[in-house]
């Protein structure tokens, strides 16, 4: 029959750690609590912005009164072609607690909500009125998640600044 030390061997190992980790000696030979510093819970820096707020990499700026129907072109593959004509462009409108208005690529998670790369700041597009009315959601389609309103499939037509 073979013994084995490796249980009561690891078990007073254990012992010796934990008594160790809890106390320290005191001079007068009492145990006192350890005295490791607690880690701060406040960041050490104040964040540079506000969470959730993008840093977009270019404008779309939406043509005035244009009419233009089609599948359109996803965002990420309209930043990689050209860029000096007006163009239908497919992404997620949203807009953020804010009131600014963003065109994302796509939606990661509408519970969040996040969104995928690239990102453009909307100009000549409404921040308020019918086209956020929440009222209107399930005709509209908009969607809302911790203060962001959103359009999860929308095509906008309009020229791309990078």
């Amino acid at each position: 029959m073979k013994t084995s030390f490796r249980p009561p061997l690891l078990g007073s190992v254990v012992a010796i750690l934990l008594a160790a980790c809890t106390t320290a000696a005191s001079p007068s030979g009492t145990p006192t609590p350890s005295e490791t510093p607690m880690p701060s819970v406040a960041p050490s820096e104040a964040p540079s912005e506000v969470p959730g707020t993008p840093v977009p990499s270019g404008t779309l700026t939406v043509a005035d009164g244009a009419v233009v129907d089609g599948p359109g072109i996803p965002l990420a593959e309209a930043m990689d072609g050209d860029l000096s004509q007006p163009i239908l462009v497919r992404g997620t409108l949203y807009r953020d607690a804010n009131g600014d208005v963003f065109f994302a690529a796509t939606l990661g998670d509408a519970a969040a909500p996040t969104f995928g790369e690239p990102i453009l700041a909307v100009d000549n597009y409404p921040t308020d009125g019918p086209t956020w009315d929440l009222g209107d959601a399930e005709v509209t389609g908009l969607q809302e998640a911790n203060g962001i309103l959103f359009y999860e499939d929308t095509k906008l037509y309009g020229t791309i600044t990078p």
